[in-house]
Parts: structure tokens; C-alpha cells; sequence
């Protein structure tokens, strides 16, 4: 469970799990201080986490050593009827390019 409680600057609100506090903000053309991630980086970093934990588990579940997984994600929202992902993984680490490719 993920608790918001605004606070007293404009826009900015505080993120509880229980054990640890994240500040979100808007930019300041919404009005914002532009401070903290916005609630769309929030969307971004959740997916990325997911991608990346996914990623090194399947590797380690498949014994291939890796040196680390880099996710890249950004959220289309040029079309505002849809929900577009983009995203990259890079694998670094001595893998043949057929193994990465199949990530």
C-alpha cells in the first residue's frame, strides 16, 4: 500500500510505503516547483524496476552471467486514448548477441 498526503507547497506530495518517503511535484508550467518526480516518472520507474528485476531473474534462472541490466522507459503520451511504452534493455556483460536478442 502506497499512502499520498499533499503537503504545503504547491503540488508537492508526499509517498509513503512504510518504510521510505518519495516527494512527487508537476513542472513548473503546471504550476509546480518542478522539485521531485512527476506522477508519469513515477509510471516510468515502476515499469523500468519491473523490466529490470524481471530480466536478472530470468538470466539467473538460466545460469548466464551478466555485469548489470539497464532499462530505458518512457511513456508515450502523444496519443492520449493510448497507454505506449517505450522501452530498451541493455544486458552488459560477455553474452553472445544471440542470447541478448532473445531478451
Amino acid at each position: 500500500m502506497v499512502i499520498s498526503k499533499s503537503q504545503d507547497e504547491k503540488y508537492i506530495t508526499e509517498l509513503l510505503n512504510g518504510k521510505e518517503i518519495v516527494y512527487s511535484d508537476v513542472t513548473e508550467e503546471k504550476g509546480g516547483n518542478g522539485k521531485y518526480f512527476r506522477p508519469h516518472d513515477f509510471i516510468e520507474a515502476g515499469y523500468a524496476s519491473c523490466l529490470n528485476i524481471t530480466t536478472r531473474m530470468v538470466l539467473d534462472s538460466m545460469n548466464i552471467k551478466y555485469e548489470k541490466v539497464i532499462v530505458n522507459v518512457e511513456l508515450d503520451r502523444e496519443n492520449e486514448d493510448k497507454t505506449i511504452f517505450k522501452y530498451k534493455i541493455d544486458i552488459v556483460g560477455e553474452i553472445d548477441k544471440k542470447t541478448k536478442k532473445e531478451f
